[in-house]
């Protein structure tokens, strides 16, 4: 059953006591020995595909370089190389499949591009509280945000 959750943005201590929040998702992915494992995703609606560190594909039970080669922009744009596959999420109640790139830099970010993702919910960041929305878009929630869009 689908059901829209909020999450709270994910917290970054930083160098000198400084504190970062950022929007971020909580998903769970399949752990290699059975069960999930739960990784917390920068939310980036300017990232295509979503990126896990390499070693992230150990954790979860694949082999990066089964997948397919691409290059990847940086952040400084230089190009970074990945291997695509598709993993099966969890984001709560919600599954979904999920195409990641897993970036051959053991320091990258864990990021939530739009591909598999942006087409099935309807994302609200609501920055006043910091915390996101995920409306599926088969909910009650979804057509509501969509509804006021239309009357804009």
């Amino acid at each position: 059953m689908s059901r829209s959750t909020v999450f709270p943005y994910g917290i970054v201590l930083r160098e000198g006591g400084a504190v970062d929040m950022f929007p971020a998702v909580k998903l769970l992915f399949p752990y290699k020995n059975g069960g999930e494992v739960t990784f917390l995703l920068l939310i980036d609606s300017g990232a295509h595909m979503s990126a896990l560190p390499m070693t992230d594909a150990d954790i979860i039970g694949v082999r990066a370089e089964d997948g397919d080669l691409m290059s990847v922009a940086g952040i400084n744009g230089v190009p970074i190389r990945g291997w695509r596959h598709d993993i099966p999420v969890r984001c709560e109640n919600n599954f979904i499949h999920l195409p990641v790139v897993f970036l051959d830099d053991t320091l990258a970010p864990r990021v939530l591009g739009r591909a598999g993702v942006f087409e099935k919910f309807t994302i609200v960041f609501d920055e006043t509280k910091k915390r996101s929305g995920f409306l599926p878009t088969d909910t009650i929630e979804a057509k509501s945000v969509n509804k006021i869009l239309n009357n804009l």
